[in-house]
């Protein structure tokens, strides 16, 4: 069997994901156990490069998978050369935080040239490992997605990258025969919205067939970790 350690938007807060980790018993030496990121690594807090080494070193270990989700898409783009959403995204996205912490060089100083040739020199195994990461993850009577699955495609794998990653499961229909687990909608938001339990309550929220994770770091230095056994290992994705 295998203990699945499952955490979601990091949003650049290493420290606080490492010690949510301990709390959690999280034990990367053990054979057993199994750490999977359901997405948004970077953005709006400052260590984004220590949260993407340490996401990488487990995973080249084979100890770690990782979703790609919105943020991370912010970051691919953006290596890929495409600048047009990288102001609005420093503005008002926390992307700023991302580009300087894996530049050592101030946004607001710097061109986004100077900026994009830096990164690729300094990490020049980061897109590869982006370009990579998995849009949904099909584990036995799971399904692992950063946004959501939409069922009204005739085959929800199908639905484009975007959707994957900028859905809301919380508006969507949950299938009959899996759960769904997901990040990117910040458990706080979905109370308010359904109106259920106290609205600033960060914890994980389960509803029907689908168990919501995003604690809304940001604001509440909480990261979830929801565990799971599983009799079937995870395969590193």
């Amino acid at each position: 069997m295998q203990k699945l350690f499952i955490i979601s938007d990091i949003h650049g807060h290493y420290t606080v994901m490492k010690q949510a980790l301990q709390d959690a018993g999280f034990n990367a030496d053990d054979e057993t156990h199994h750490l999977l990121c359901l997405g948004d690594l970077f953005d709006r807090g400052t260590q984004n490069a220590e949260v993407y080494e340490y996401m990488k070193t487990l995973h080249d270990k084979g100890k770690a998978s990782c979703i790609l989700g919105n943020h991370d898409l912010f970051l691919l783009e953006f290596l890929e050369g495409d600048f047009s959403s990288a102001t609005f995204n420093a503005q008002f996205n926390g992307f700023d935080k991302t580009l300087e912490s894996f530049s050592g060089m101030a946004f607001t100083n710097t061109d986004i040239e100077t900026i994009h040739e830096r990164i690729l020199k300094r990490y020049p195994s980061l897109y590869d490992w982006l370009v990579n990461r998995p849009l949904f993850i099909e584990h036995d009577d799971y399904i692992f997605a950063h946004g959501g699955i939409d069922l009204t495609y005739e085959d929800w794998r199908q639905q484009p990258r975007n959707e994957f990653v900028w859905n809301y499961q919380s508006t969507l229909q949950a299938p009959d025969d899996k759960i769904v687990v997901v990040g990117h909608e910040r458990t706080p938001m979905i109370r308010r919205k359904w109106n259920i339990e106290n609205h600033s309550n960060s914890t994980i929220l389960y509803h029907d067939n689908v168990i919501f994770i995003d604690a809304f770091v940001e604001k509440t230095q909480r990261i979830n970790v929801l565990n799971l056994t599983l009799q079937k290992p995870l395969k590193n994705n």
